[in-house]
């Protein structure tokens, strides 16, 4: 009889899981268009820059996993006591997410060992943005930034709206 209720219970269970609904991603969206919708949700564009070539080359020249990359925008703010970073890559294929998801990992934690210095001699304050520093991934799209935790919210949730379908 516990065989039969367990297995009912899993099985049960097991259904549960294939009919909960999974979020789809519509990848249709260039990734200097959803860090401008993200940088739109937090400030004026004019406060802030692109990154150049020179920046992907120096950071990511010699990393395999940027081959994967289809599509990629940093932006950081223009003023020079300001660590406001963010940054959206698109991965050609779910199945590489990962490896570029852990190349941007050791690119923010660089970024954040540096800033910390940084800020600890010239910007105390935003050391709560360098803290709150994160990655989230939605299907193909690694989305990084440094931000504090109202415009990271802010940010976040205009990738949401502009690519879940």
């Amino acid at each position: 009889m516990k065989k039969v209720l367990i297995t009912t219970l899993a099985l049960f269970c097991l259904a549960l899981t294939a009919c909960s609904p999974q979020k789809r991603y519509d990848h249709d969206a260039d990734a200097d268009d959803v860090a401008e919708r993200m940088v739109a949700a937090i400030g004026s564009r004019a406060d802030y820059m692109s990154a150049d070539d020179d920046h992907y080359e120096f950071y990511f020249g010699d990393n395999a996993a940027f081959l994967l990359v289809e599509d990629a925008e940093m932006v950081f703010s223009r003023l020079e006591t300001d660590v406001n970073e963010l940054g959206v890559f698109c991965v050609n294929f779910e199945q590489n997410v990962a490896a570029v998801r852990d190349m941007v990992q050791r690119y923010l934690d660089d970024q954040t060992a540096n800033l910390r210095s940084f800020a600890a001699n010239y910007s105390p304050e935003d050391m709560a943005k360098i803290d709150n520093a994160g990655i989230e991934v939605y299907g193909r799209y690694v989305v990084y930034y440094i931000l504090d935790a109202e415009d990271e919210a802010a940010a976040l949730d205009a990738v949401k709206r502009m690519i879940t379908k």
